[in-house]
């Protein structure tokens, strides 16, 4: 658990504190498990549209409603296919996987996105896997599209044919459409979901005319936008799958005793290793305030260069040096932070898989 925590965890080192404080910060940055767990089985991926499309009826409305339904209705097939892409691709980067396939399979997609799934499902999802070499199933269960459009009046730079620009009155339009993504993955062995979410992002794009339609053809690649914008959503739920980085601020002493002063300058000037070495004759001190000072210092610092199994032991001689809320909190943290690097390593057992 030493060797991950060397190799996975990237440190940065901020100090922080103004006046007169007891304590200063330092910044850790490290790797958190990613939030979905699959087991080391699973080595081969299908992906299926499990989304339903509706037709929209745009005979009756208004043109601005007709253009906001045409919007909506091109988005919901190019869209979905965009964001299949980006998982297709995020997935393929991903060393974990042996390999990545799209699967065509309309006759089971709807069911794919219900709420309960009955045991017949299960059994043509195991069937699918195997027909098709998979593991697992992930599916975009649902993709939601809707277009907001809104006019108005505005001013507008015009250049005339003495190429002298002025200004006059003109038309700004608004797109604003909201993208729910709906994502899940099946696990046909053991008959579970294991993940299920649902994602919600915004783009909001405008332009400028002498008219209205002049306004709208200028949105130019607001299309283009849309379809990177949908890729974008389903690279980010591949990535969903990779741990993450998490930067935490941790406070250390720096007042009571020259030597923990000292130790503060050798951080600042990053010599992690000398100012170990100034506090560990600290711990020591008949003055056990300083020793219980110094040894939760020495933690932060193990902390910060990646062994977290020594921070544990060197918080819990700070306690029983001197039993403050400060190191007492500390520990439950370090103690979190030990339940998930086993979880991180059982996630990626290859260190390898995270370049």
């Amino acid at each position: 658990m030493k060797y991950i925590s060397q190799v996975l965890i990237v440190f940065t080192l901020t100090i922080l504190g103004v006046g007169c404080s007891t304590t200063k910060e330092v910044a850790i940055t490290f790797k958190e498990p990613s939030p979905v767990t699959l087991t080391n089985e699973i080595k081969t991926i299908g992906i299926i549209d499990a989304t339903e499309q509706s037709l929209v009826k745009l005979e009756g409305q208004s043109n601005l409603d007709a253009v906001a339904a045409s919007d909506e209705q091109w988005l919901s097939v190019n869209g979905t296919e965009a964001s299949i892409e980006g998982l297709l691709d995020a997935l393929s980067k991903d060393r974990r996987f042996q390999g990545v396939k799209l699967i065509d399979r309309s006759d089971i997609a709807k069911s794919l996105g219900s709420v309960q799934l009955d045991q017949a499902t299960w059994n043509k999802i195991g069937e699918l896997c195997k027909e098709n070499k998979v593991d697992a199933i992930f599916a975009l269960a649902h993709f939601d599209v809707d277009t907001r459009l809104t006019v108005r009046k505005a001013t507008i730079t015009e250049t005339d044919l003495m190429r002298t620009q002025q200004r006059v009155k003109g038309q700004e339009i608004t797109m604003e459409t909201l993208i729910e993504n709906g994502w899940r993955i099946f696990d046909p062995n053991k008959k579970e979901i294991i993940d299920e979410i649902v994602t919600n992002d915004q783009l909001i794009t405008s332009s400028q005319g002498k008219d209205l339609t002049e306004a709208f053809n200028n949105l130019g690649g607001r299309r283009q936008s849309a379809l990177d914008f949908s890729k974008n959503t389903g690279v980010a739920y591949g990535q969903r799958l990779l741990p993450y980085e998490q930067q935490v601020l941790r406070e250390y002493f720096v007042k009571g005793d020259k030597g923990l002063n000292e130790a503060h300058v050798l951080i600042q000037e990053g010599q992690i290793a000398e100012a170990k070495n100034r506090l560990k004759p600290l711990v020591m001190d008949e003055n056990t305030d300083l020793g219980s000072k110094a040894s939760y210092n020495l933690a932060v610092l193990n902390e910060y260069q990646g062994d977290v199994e020594a921070a544990v032991e060197w918080t819990l001689k700070s306690i029983e040096l001197k039993r403050r809320p400060l190191n007492e909190e500390y520990l439950k943290i370090l103690k979190s932070r030990q339940t998930k690097n086993i979880l991180l390593q059982q996630q990626y057992p290859e260190i390898g898989s995270l370049d």
